[in-house]
């Protein structure tokens, strides 16, 4: 699939599935304090699940992205953990990074 269909076909995971949306969104904030603004979450819907990708950083140029079967999401397997886990912990670390970058006045934005 190219990139302009894949594009279009991509959409906020807060309309697709807003129950997953809570899922990561709230994982986040438990985890690291990381709020709903910090990150975009979208999802392009397939027969058998959903091809989630979550941006962060800065213009939320970094993204972690994943594909999970409806079964997976709905319940919220060990697989669909991880994903979520080892997303907020670089999205933590894509933060801060970029924080220093931002209160360094000699660095090169």
């Amino acid at each position: 699939m190219d990139e302009d269909k894949q594009h279009q076909q991509r959409k906020s995971l807060r309309v697709i599935s807003p129950d997953l949306y809570r899922y990561i969104t709230g994982k986040f904030e438990e985890l690291h304090n990381i709020h709903t603004y910090d990150i975009q979450a979208n999802a392009i819907k397939q027969e058998s699940g959903l091809h989630v990708r979550l941006q962060f950083g800065d213009q939320f140029a970094h993204q972690e992205e994943q594909f999970f079967t409806f079964e997976a999401i709905e319940e919220q397997s060990t697989e669909l953990e991880e994903f979520v886990k080892a997303a907020a912990d670089k999205c933590q670390e894509v933060m801060v990074a970029d924080y220093f970058k931002m209160m360094n006045p000699k660095s090169k934005v």
